[in-house]
């Protein structure tokens, strides 16, 4: 960039794709240089540059205007447009590293709809603890709107990134986009204390009883492993540990627990019976998170296609 348009022109000419695209990856981030950073930059590499002036424009501006004298306008427009592509990525990338507290805090006191657009672009764990500490009359509306996503405008990306412009960079990427849905919201759901998951159901359930039916039914929660079948059951007890195990059936119906014991050996049912027997009080928090554990072990084992599963309220799934 120091050394003009034309002379790095002439250095991409000689260059592959893939080499311009990395350099092009780091000139795009840069905004303004100070001179004092030209100096030692310059001195670390070449120990001759003693220049005193600022950098005129952006880099992604300086790029795109000599990538295009380098490469033929073909090229180059396929170039810009994989480099430009990966911002969205790297934008949600960075939420991601946010921690829950601080997502929060910023998005308080934004539109529903703008919290919902953030949220379901963010992991359905961070978006459950986000979810908990905002204000609670706004918790179910969010929900449904993150229900109701669907296929979202540049115009409405353009309002995520003018909330967000001091934390992340621009998105950079064209046309409408699929965001949210009843599953993510489920997914969400999935992820939050009972309390809280029941409060919010039931406030959308007032406003949109049907919407939250059909939220209901997208999920899945500890006690459906009950609908499991048998080999399915012993697919997924192969797969978590007896200690959580036995937590996560701290609060469990008598017909699931049946349905465990008959899928244990006769010795393995006794001893986990026992086990029960004798255990002490225990936090709630801590047997929700065993059973959502557990439910984490059986959607990954439903990926594998080693079973299947099927949401509350839904039909019985046969293959």
């Amino acid at each position: 960039m120091v050394m003009g348009e034309e002379f790095t022109a002439n250095v991409f000419r000689h260059l592959s794709e893939d080499e311009i695209k990395a350099i092009g990856q780091q000139m795009t981030k840069l905004d303004q240089v100070d001179s004092k950073v030209i100096s030692s930059v310059m001195n670390e590499f070449l120990g001759a540059f003693k220049g005193g002036a600022i950098i005129g424009g952006s880099g992604d501006k300086f790029f795109e205007r000599t990538v295009s004298k380098a490469l033929n306008p073909k090229k180059a427009n396929t170039l810009m447009e994989e480099l430009t592509s990966t911002k969205k990525g790297n934008y949600f990338e960075k939420l991601k590293t946010l921690a829950p507290e601080m997502i929060a805090n910023f998005i308080a006191n934004e539109h529903p709809q703008t919290i919902a657009l953030i949220l379901a672009n963010l992991d359905h764990h961070t978006a459950a603890e986000v979810i908990k500490l905002l204000p609670e009359n706004i918790q179910s509306e969010v929900v449904v709107r993150i229900a109701k996503l669907d296929t979202v405008p540049d115009e409405i990306i353009d309002e995520i990134q003018n909330v967000l412009e001091s934390e992340v960079s621009s998105i950079g990427q064209s046309g409408p986009q699929k965001m949210g849905g009843i599953e993510v919201a489920a997914e969400i759901l999935n992820q939050i204390d009972r309390k809280t998951e029941k409060s919010i159901l039931e406030k959308i359930e007032e406003e949109e009883e049907e919407l939250a039916d059909n939220i209901r039914q997208s999920m899945f929660i500890f006690e459906d492993l009950v609908t499991l079948d048998d080999r399915s059951i012993r697919a997924l007890l192969k797969e978590i540990s007896n200690d959580e195990l036995l937590l996560a059936l701290k609060t469990a119906s008598d017909t699931l627990k049946e349905k465990i014991f008959s899928n244990l050996s006769q010795r393995a049912a006794e001893m986990l019976k026992e086990d029960m027997e004798v255990m002490g009080p225990v936090r709630v928090k801590e047997v929700e998170q065993a059973q959502r554990s557990i439910i984490k072990t059986a959607r990954r084992l439903e990926e594998e296609g080693k079973i299947v599963l099927g949401g509350r309220g839904g039909d019985d799934v046969v293959v």
